[in-house]
């Protein structure tokens, strides 16, 4: 009762807001994050169509983000991750001059099928760091040098919290769109990514169905939304659409493809940490390049 009658006496003297306004004041705070506020700005983000009308019913505004972090967690290597990013990706490739950047990938790229996709191989970058730390770096610089449209990683299973964040700062604010590769267990971790997304194989696998290709999606996280449950994509598998390949498959599947048809994929060895990428159009490969076996020369 002593207290009630403290708080009426500062109440009428000015010393406490009424309930209302105290309320008010908070709600009007500028540090205070409301979910109504972030879905009318993901109502003004730029999309990629997923070129799948499935996939595109679960992603925020109905296709892939051309900024921030999306995290496509897998349990192995090869199971049409990259095909569900490829219509995309050939999308960007096209209609932006901007290189898509690969970082760390298990394997080399496939050209025939990249090609096939619709993606302009004279704009894709292969970098192979030697440590966590630097492909770190190269994938921050890559964001920030607003010369690539879109940065795929695959990066060590235990890359941090922190380490995410960082990513989504640069790429949100650079307004360019990093893909990280996880292990599928990072799915029981927390992460900054505002889209996260679980692969595993479908029900029908390419044995079964030697033209058509099932993998399970799920969408775990998602901005401004809650995550779907799991259903199946199918897609069409043609001959030369796997997009990660092994260099004899290549030489052996394309042996007489016409030299004009696409120029090399450039696989380029990380710069040091100290060497920042140039702004596009004036930027400069580093001295360190190497040319990747051309399938189509």
């Amino acid at each position: 009762q002593d207290l009630n009658n403290l708080s009426m006496t500062a109440l009428r003297h000015g010393g406490l807001k009424p309930r209302s306004d105290a309320i008010h004041d908070l709600l009007a705070a500028p540090t205070l994050w409301r979910a109504s506020h972030h879905q009318s700005s993901l109502d003004h983000q730029t999309v990629l169509p997923s070129g799948y009308r499935q996939l595109d019913k679960v992603l925020p505004n109905n296709g892939w983000p051309t900024e921030g972090v999306t995290e496509l967690l897998i349990r192995q290597f090869g199971i049409g991750e990259l095909q569900i990013l490829l219509p995309a990706l050939a999308n960007l490739s096209q209609r932006r001059p901007h290189w898509i950047v690969w970082i760390s990938p298990p394997h080399l790229p496939y050209a025939p099928a990249l090609y096939a996709a619709g993606l302009r191989l004279d704009r894709i970058l292969i970098i192979q760091p030697k440590t966590a730390k630097e492909a770190l770096w190269s994938a921050e610089q890559c964001l920030k040098s607003q010369a690539c449209g879109a940065v795929l990683m695959w990066p060590e299973k235990n890359i941090r919290p922190q380490a995410v964040r960082r990513l989504q700062v640069a790429s949100k604010t650079n307004q360019t769109w990093q893909v990280l590769f996880r292990d599928l267990n990072a799915q029981q971790m927390p992460s900054p990514a505002p889209l996260r997304i679980a692969l595993t194989p479908g029900k029908h696998s390419q044995s079964k169905q030697p033209h058509q290709h099932q993998i399970c999606v799920e969408v775990v996280k998602r901005a401004g939304g809650w995550a779907s449950p799991a259903f199946d994509l199918t897609f069409p598998l043609a001959s030369s659409s796997t997009a990660f390949k092994p260099i004899t498959s290549i030489i052996a599947d394309h042996p007489t493809v016409p030299a004009a048809s696409s120029p090399a994929l450039t696989s380029v060895i990380a710069p040091h940490i100290d060497q920042p990428l140039e702004p596009f159009p004036n930027a400069v490969m580093p001295q360190d390049t190497v040319h990747a076996h051309n399938p189509l020369a």
